[in-house]
């Protein structure tokens, strides 16, 4: 029984090799003599250190190309393509790009050139696009006048009715003017005093054909008494009150000639009441 005990305790109790211990002692072995650090192979890093060197000298060149073009007389402006227009001159372009002929094509902004020219009050639209190597091309889109607003002086006043620029001695005149606003009110930008000059030029744009055709000299708007339109040729006043613009043209159609046939070509002429026109001497 003794001699049994004891053969078991040194069979069974003695600890097993692992199989790979061999293998990690070899490898201890191999970084000791290599220092303690694992070396990697310069074949692996010679193509990374090449790809880096490459992009770095890359970046470098375009670097002093970009600041060569920038500065190079080769791409100073010298020209300014502008399209033909009718209030706009080349020289006024020209006053407002005054620093941009000695300027370097490739260093200018095409927006900042357009928010310049956008200070012009004609000015409604622009576009600004380099031709290479020293060329501007500059389209203009002009804002169409279609009234004069008396305010404390007479402004052009656009389609959308948008007041853009004050009248000097040497502007055109022969548009309509619209009276009864006041500057504070549109200044304030007033929601009902702006519908009601867009209104203005709606009857505005009624006037162009049939019997006012060309031939209104003021529109005026009364918040109370409505519009008021004035003949060119003689100063007559037509009272339309606030009724629907087209039903305004038929009895303006229908008045004119009867009161070209009495003779009545000043004064003031009511047509508010349908199938009446009540004629008195001018205001």
């Amino acid at each position: 029984m003794i001699e049994y005990k004891a053969y078991h305790k040194k069979s069974l109790g003695k600890p097993r090799k692992k199989p790979h211990a061999a293998r990690k002692k070899g490898k201890g072995k191999e970084r000791e003599k290599n220092g303690g650090v694992s070396r990697i192979p310069w074949r692996q890093v010679l193509p990374v250190a090449a790809a880096i060197l490459a992009v770095f000298l890359v970046t470098a060149a375009g670097a002093a190309v970009y600041s060569w073009l920038g500065h190079s007389r080769l791409f100073s402006v010298r020209s300014i393509d502008m399209n033909r227009c009718e209030y706009v001159t080349k020289d006024e372009v020209t006053g407002i790009l005054s620093r941009v002929p000695q300027g370097n094509i490739w260093s200018l902004s095409s927006r900042d050139i357009g928010t310049r020219l956008l200070t012009h009050p004609w000015v409604r639209g622009v576009s600004v696009r380099k031709a290479f190597p020293d060329r501007l091309v500059v389209r203009i889109q002009e804002r169409k006048p279609a009234a004069m607003i008396n305010l404390d002086a007479l402004y052009y006043l656009d389609e959308e009715g948008t007041i853009f620029k004050r009248l000097t001695a040497y502007d055109p005149k022969n548009f309509p003017i619209v009276t009864g606003f006041t500057q504070r009110e549109l200044g304030a930008r007033d929601a009902v005093a702006l519908q009601n000059l867009k209104k203005t030029l709606e009857l505005l744009r009624c006037t162009e054909s049939g019997a006012l055709r060309q031939n209104v000299s003021e529109v005026h708007f009364d918040a109370q008494e409505g519009y008021t339109l004035v003949t060119r040729d003689t100063g007559l006043q037509l009272k339309i009150g606030t009724m629907d613009f087209r039903e305004a043209m038929k009895r303006i159609e229908v008045a004119m000639p009867k009161l070209s046939s009495v003779g009545q070509a000043r004064g003031v002429v009511d047509l508010k009441t349908a199938g009446r026109i009540f004629v008195r001497p001018g205001e």
